[in-house]
């Protein structure tokens, strides 16, 4: 399976493109990227052609897929032109800044018979993977709250420009915890209430904090922390955390510190180990496993479309000072 990576602006397109190494039977062929250092010293990086034309990169026969990892902006224009060429899609989240973008790149993948799947390694993160199995076999009963976390550091660079990014750490930081609250849950997020502004950050020209409430499809609520809080020097590029409290015991899940903690009404508390495996390897190899077998891939464009109009709709409510449904605010 030969990748072409469209755009090396992402903070991941690095840990991405490493990712692809470690796979037998994978390779890296050829970047794209419209700014000449940032191709150069990617194709030095990992020794393989650039382009400065995306075009010329998608006429390359022998390229079967595209990792998207271009700023947010542009991942519409890159998808649907890497559609129409035949390539299989694999794109950064957020996957656009418009609900009608991403419904336009879901459309393109659809109508020119490619796949199309979302990058959201928490789904393999063996924290996440145990977490969510635990609370299917009712490891503390009936769910009744969920407090959510995913702090992080500023990204430098494009990150900050609206235009380019589609918005600041609510875009860049709930789309992570609304995919797993839906995959954990197998719910859909049905309001959003966010309190959002800049306060850490006070040059910044997009949002650094916010504070949500989330509720979802059977009426379960979860608040969640998605903003940029944490220093320069933060080891991890996020600190995504979920805690859910049941009606027999509470259940922690840290998918950085790699482990599971759970607490009983009644039993002894267990720490279960995650294993400090790369969750991009196996995400990688998800989408190859569904080129292959022409099945579904695990994280379709739909759902990257469902977490992003989460935190289309989190601005809805900042901006309104009040809860809205989701997605339906979007239309209204």
């Amino acid at each position: 399976m030969r990748f072409g990576m469209l755009g090396f602006a992402h903070v991941h397109a690095a840990g991405l493109a490493r990712a692809v190494g470690q796979l037998p039977g994978a390779e890296l062929a050829a970047i794209f990227d419209a700014e000449p250092e940032r191709l150069n010293d990617a194709i030095s990086l990992f020794d393989t052609k650039g382009y400065a034309d995306v075009d010329e990169l998608l006429r390359c026969d022998d390229i079967n897929a595209v990792i998207v990892m271009s700023e947010t902006l542009h991942h519409v224009s890159h998808v649907c032109e890497a559609a129409k060429a035949g390539k299989h899609v694999l794109c950064e989240k957020p996957i656009a800044t418009t609900q009608a973008g991403a419904l336009t790149m879901i459309e393109a993948c659809q109508r020119f018979g490619v796949k199309f799947q979302t990058i959201f390694p928490m789904r393999f993160n063996r924290a996440a993977l145990t977490f969510r199995q635990m609370i299917r076999d009712g490891a503390v009963g009936t769910p009744i709250a969920v407090k959510a976390t995913n702090p992080g550091k500023k990204p430098l660079g494009w990150f900050g420009n609206q235009l380019l990014a589609g918005g600041g750490a609510v875009m860049d930081h709930t789309v992570h915890v609304a995919d797993l609250l839906r995959w954990v849950f197998d719910q859909e997020i049905t309001e959003v209430y966010a309190e959002v502004d800049t306060r850490i950050h006070p040059s910044a020209a997009v949002d650094d904090t916010a504070l949500m409430m989330l509720k979802m499809s059977d009426g379960l609520t979860a608040s969640l922390d998605a903003s940029w809080s944490r220093p320069k020097a933060w080891p991890t590029w996020g600190g995504l955390t979920v805690q859910v409290i049941g009606d027999s015991g509470v259940l922690a899940m840290d998918a950085f510190g790699g482990h599971v903690h759970l607490i009983e009404d009644q039993g002894p508390s267990h720490e279960y180990l995650s294993l400090n495996d790369d969750a991009n390897v196996a995400l990688l190899q998800s989408f190859i496993d569904a080129i292959m077998n022409d099945s579904e891939p695990k994280i379709t464009g739909e759902d990257g479309l469902r977490a992003m109009e989460v935190a289309l709709c989190a601005y809805e409510s900042a901006r309104r000072h009040e809860p809205v449904a989701c997605p339906d605010c979007l239309s209204s």
